[in-house]
């Protein structure tokens, strides 16, 4: 019968090969995986059961950053407990700088099988990756719509993204999933695209967020054929789940002006 010891390394084997099935097997059914709280994106906390903890942390820990635990030490313990100390190592499938941080594993076993993990990491090296993630989705949302680029636009979205803008606005409501999205954005552009030089389309955003929520300011901007300006701040508050948007809700500063720009605009068009 294998040690505790083997039954832990063969548990950090199936890490390396991102073998889920090996992962399962291994586990006891009353597994409870106790990850520590600081982690980001609601990682942190109890997850009980094994299919749980694939879902809940280990799945999407590795589509985030391709991440993997890299054991350096077994320690055998009196109580039967294995302790592993290693390194988190991984890098986000479109980014160049590599997540590392160390870790300390308490594992426990029963029947030959893991029946609890006790995590400690430096969660403050995971939030700093995830901070780096999130402001990167959203920085490329907003160059596609900088760029008036419809398919990396949509690309950025969630499959069920809502959408809020202030009704007022020709282009306002609210907008469900990618079809709607797409909705909004052709009625944001019709109402903007003739008004817009390319020096006007930058949106100049300011990215601010943390664990999934963001919040961005950035620039609504303008000019008319007659040389009237239009230069208004927007915020947006930005919720993300696994590297998209799921809700966007866009705040203007002041509908009136936008409302008014436009109005002149169209009361002096000669067409």
């Amino acid at each position: 019968m294998p040690s505790n010891t083997d039954v832990a390394r063969e548990l950090y084997a199936a890490f390396e090969r991102a073998d889920p099935k090996i992962l399962l097997e291994l586990l006891h059914p009353d597994f409870v995986g106790h990850v520590s709280e600081g982690m980001p994106w609601g990682w942190g906390g109890a997850h009980v059961g094994p299919a749980a903890m694939l879902t809940e942390v280990w799945g999407p820990v590795w589509r985030r950053f391709r991440v993997r635990p890299v054991p350096e030490r077994f320690l055998s313990c009196d109580d039967g407990t294995v302790v592993v100390t290693g390194t988190y190592v991984g890098q986000r499938p479109d980014a160049t700088l590599p997540l590392t941080a160390a870790f300390a594993h308490v594992i426990a076993l029963r029947d030959g099988q893991v029946r609890e993990l006790h995590q400690i990491t430096d969660t403050r090296r995971w939030a700093q990756a995830a901070a780096a993630a999130d402001a990167e989705a959203v920085g490329q949302l907003f160059a596609a719509a900088e760029e008036r680029d419809g398919e990396a636009l949509l690309d950025a979205y969630a499959t069920d993204v809502v959408i809020r803008e202030a009704p007022s606005l020709p282009y306002g409501g609210v907008y469900h999933g990618q079809a709607g999205a797409l909705r909004h954005a052709l009625a944001y552009n019709a109402t903007w695209d003739h008004l817009q030089s390319a020096e006007d389309r930058r949106l100049q955003p300011q990215i601010r967020g943390h664990d999934d929520q963001v919040v961005v300011t950035w620039r609504q901007q303008a000019t008319a054929s007659d040389g009237r300006h239009l230069d208004v701040p927007v915020v947006d508050l930005i919720g993300l789940r696994d590297g998209k948007v799921a809700s966007l809700e866009m705040f203007q500063q002041d509908t009136a002006a936008v409302l008014d720009f436009l109005a002149h605009h169209e009361g002096n068009d000669p067409g």
